[in-house]
């Protein structure tokens, strides 16, 4: 059961008021009309912590989690399958780690440690799309593509290790509605990659930010749903120990 974050936080189109104006044409004007429909620089930037209960549903389980990062890129969650502890993985800052049900001590993450990492980078969770380039990663404007009868704008991020993800900002509201990326949805258990496409909705404000309370991951090949991610709560700015996100 690895690496189960979906990329799950981030914003509902239809609930969100549109920035209105002419189309952007450039890099930096997507970036600021995107940050602005988010809740701005300062809210964004505002928040520290980030503690989040989750449901995961996949064809074979459903199960309840808490996922907890910082801003410094370390992340933690624990997965319960009713009232029992089945999965415990996290990324201290720069190592990657696991803890299986019943194991009294954890083991360095192997497939899935680079996805635990991109799970505290990525624009979709605790940062903003503006400050990827203060984390190495680099932003690129790709042009309009439709999907679904919508002509969004799309941006190519690359994180420092390589990692792509295009992502698709809505026209009306500049809000990030979906992305695409080449990875295993669970890489521990089966590392073969897939196009998957993650579509965020039930966009709702929590400390002045929009957050996206429910996600779904699908082959893009396939069309097959291969995981939906609901967000139960969302808390800012808890006060999370740092000995939390180190391998017990």
């Amino acid at each position: 059961m690895r690496s189960l974050i979906a990329p799950l936080l981030l914003l509902s189109l239809a609930s969100c008021a549109s920035p209105g104006g002419t189309p952007a044409t450039t890099l930096d004007e997507l970036v600021r009309r995107h940050t602005e429909a988010r809740g701005g620089r300062i809210a964004i930037e505002a928040i520290s912590t980030l503690e989040d209960k989750i449901r995961i549903v996949e064809p074979t389980y459903t199960a309840d989690g808490l996922w907890r990062v910082n801003r410094s890129g370390r992340m933690r969650i624990d997965v319960f399958i009713g009232d029992h502890r089945v999965w415990t993985e996290g990324f201290d800052g720069k190592i990657a780690w696991q803890l299986p049900e019943g194991a009294v001590r954890a083991q360095a993450a192997d497939a899935g440690a680079a996805a635990l990492r991109h799970s505290a980078l990525l624009p979709t969770n605790i940062l903003g799309l503006h400050e990827m380039s203060n984390h190495g990663a680099r932003l690129e404007y790709l042009g309009r593509e439709d999907v679904g009868g919508v002509r969004y704008y799309v941006v190519l991020l690359t994180l420092d290790d390589g990692f792509a993800t295009r992502y698709y900002l809505d026209p009306s509201s500049y809000l990030i509605a979906r992305s695409r990326v080449r990875k295993a949805l669970h890489p521990d258990a089966d590392p073969t990659p897939t196009t998957i496409e993650t579509v965020w909705s039930d966009f709702r404000q929590v400390a002045g930010v929009q957050f996206a309370y429910r996600s779904t991951d699908t082959d893009l090949a396939t069309g097959k749903l291969l995981q939906t991610t609901t967000i139960l709560d969302i808390r800012v700015n808890p006060v999370v120990e740092d000995h939390l996100f180190e391998m017990p």
